[in-house]
């Protein structure tokens, strides 16, 4: 079989007009407002039309797809157990709860902060940005401008809240994308961004607290913030038991418990908590896990936030990682991508010049694919290896990826994620641009640790341990000649 492979080894030629063919193709469909996930796998008929024409065994490289998909299958059932969380949490209380005493935190002194920080929780909760924004976002919108403040002001506080969650949970698809592509862990990679998402978090939050606090403030009416507690509370049962889950699921992973136990694990303790507080039943938790939670209650804020999870709810998500998994078997094996690596590699000779052309991998790829999807499966796959070839730890990789192609595309205002946010929020992209400070701040503190050595891991190229910074390939002086 060996042999055979090193026979199907592409030229250069064919490596740019087959990457030229499959972005063009994904490009148009994307931006007909297809899901990623069917264009990614009509690139595998555009392998299979390749392999005929230059009359290689389909076969083989059909087998290879197959193997990238098993060798990362892992990260796809992670993404389904999710699904199954977000149901039962749903359903049980949980979330309902943390939001309930979330609105209480919005007060004129500390609006924009505050607004900040209660996205930034319902989107961890949550794991979608777009659902945050939609809901609380929007909720927000009104209180503030009720208050005074400037729209696009509020609008970057609801952005940086939201796109934190969006990077941070473990129930978002690009938490769990990134470190599929890039070839790391789940909790390997929410650690790694631990170092530098927190601190942006952190700073963003005082910059809005300092140009907030230079807004003139009109008389606050909390009766908005009231109706949504009351609704919640009408629903709900709120209270200590719908909690249990998710600190159930903190004190496993502080335990280091392996993720897609930890996850199932809360997901059934939810579906428990939800049948002792909220009074529901064997059926109703099963179905929660399979098809989310729904309610209707009237209450734009309460139906777009909560009616969401359950493994069905993933399937896109799950599809793109299967069919992204099987493309970069296919091109790996067949020489493509290290060929494209190779215009790559020979530029990079530190660690500071391997995180910055991540870094514009990842712009470029948001740019053309105009998804924080497309970004993160391109630069996860050309970047990948050359991370494992110098031994640096591809949670770095995959927390760069998502330092540019998640935060990204609320810079680009063709991308998906700048619409989204403009026609959900009602603002202009010139309104908003000048306050998303953790989309600037999060990659030039990855920079800064680049640069100075700081949360930056080694790896041996072969076998994927940690290894002391002197033993990895790129810090080697005979590397760097």
């Amino acid at each position: 079989m060996e042999d055979k492979t090193e026979k199907m080894q592409v030229s250069m030629l064919d490596s740019i007009i087959l990457m030229i063919v499959i972005i063009a193709e994904i490009v148009v469909c994307v931006r007909g407002g297809l899901d990623l996930g069917v264009p990614l796998f009509i690139t595998w008929v555009i392998m299979f039309l390749y392999c005929k024409i230059r009359k290689y065994d389909w076969s083989l490289v059909e087998g290879f797809a197959l193997q990238g998909v098993r060798d990362g299958f892992q990260s796809v059932v992670i993404v389904a157990a999710v699904g199954c969380l977000i149901g039962t949490w749903i359903l049980g209380g949980t979330v309902p709860t943390l939001i309930y005493y979330g609105l209480n935190i919005l007060q004129p002194s500390i609006f924009l902060p505050a607004t900040l920080l209660l996205c930034a929780l319902l989107s961890t909760l949550t794991g979608t940005s777009y659902g945050s924004a939609a809901s609380a976002g929007i909720a927000c919108m009104g209180i503030g401008l009720s208050m005074g403040f400037p729209p696009g002001m509020i609008a970057g506080a609801v952005i940086c809240g939201s796109l934190f969650g969006d990077k941070m949970s473990p129930f978002s698809d690009t938490t769990n994308l990134a470190p599929a592509m890039a070839g790391g862990t789940l909790y390997g990679h929410i650690k790694s961004m631990c170092y530098n998402t927190i601190p942006g978090l952190i700073i963003t939050a005082i910059l809005f607290a300092i140009v907030g606090s230079g807004q003139t403030v009109s008389n606050y009416d909390p009766s908005e913030v009231i109706s949504y507690q009351e609704s919640l509370a009408e629903i709900f049962n709120i209270g200590f038991i719908p909690l249990i889950p998710m600190i159930m699921v903190v004190v496993l992973l502080l335990f280091k418990l392996p993720a897609l136990p930890t996850i199932l694990l809360g997901a059934i303790v939810g579906g428990i908590c939800s049948m002792i507080s909220q009074d529901s039943t064997f059926i109703e938790v099963v179905t929660a896990m399979k098809d989310g939670f729904s309610v209707d209650s009237g209450v734009v804020l309460i139906d777009t936030l909560l009616n969401r999870g359950g493994i069905s709810s993933m399937y896109g998500i799950m599809m793109i990682m299967i069919f992204a998994m099987g493309l970069g078997g296919m091109l790996d094996k067949m020489g493509v991508l290290h060929n494209f690596l190779g215009l790559f590699i020979h530029h990079v000779n530190s660690v500071f010049s391997l995180v910055g052309t991540t870094m514009i991998v990842s712009y470029l790829s948001g740019a053309i694919g105009c998804t924080m999807s497309m970004s993160h499966v391109l630069t996860g796959k050309l970047m990948g290896p050359i991370y494992r070839e110098k031994g640096v730890s591809p949670d770095v990789c995959s927390r760069t990826m998502e330092d540019c192609g998640t935060l990204g595309g609320t810079l680009m205002p063709w991308h998906t994620n700048a619409v989204y946010f403009c026609g959900t929020l009602g603002v202009l992209y010139t309104d908003y641009i000048p306050y998303v400070f953790l989309c600037y701040i999060v990659p030039i503190i990855s920079l800064i640790y680049a640069a100075t050595g700081f949360a930056i891991w080694y790896v041996d190229p072969e076998t994927g341990k940690r290894i002391p910074k002197e033993q990895a390939p790129i810090n080697q002086k005979k590397l760097r000649a």
